[in-house]
């Protein structure tokens, strides 16, 4: 069986129209995978029905090394500082990866 993997899971609420910007910022970082979900609710800016793109929020959620989240909460952190609606929280994960771990130097492969 794999062995299991400590990860972090990045959650980031966002408009629909910061989206694009938010993605490119991952993309700077070296992320290449996220998901997307469209959401809709309310907060304190208001009800995000999300019948418009200008209306409505998007979550995006990003797994990635403890290294690679502390440089993209500062990231979000500024977007922040701008003004944006941006909210990012995380939380420790453990996964099974989708590849083997390859075996270290001098170390056997057992089956």
């Amino acid at each position: 069986m794999r062995e299991i993997e400590n990860k972090k899971l990045l959650t980031i609420i966002a408009p629909g129209e910061l989206q694009r910007m938010v993605v490119e910022q991952l993309k700077k970082r070296g992320i290449g995978g996220y998901t997307v979900v469209a959401a809709s609710g309310a907060g304190t800016s208001g009800l995000r029905s999300g019948m418009l793109v200008s209306d409505s929020s998007v979550i995006l959620y990003v797994i990635m090394s403890e290294e690679r989240l502390r440089e993209v909460l500062v990231d979000m952190d500024q977007f922040m500082s701008r003004g944006y609606r941006v909210k990012a929280f995380y939380q420790d994960i453990s996964i099974l990866p989708r590849k083997e771990a390859k075996p270290k130097s001098g170390e056997a492969v057992t089956d």
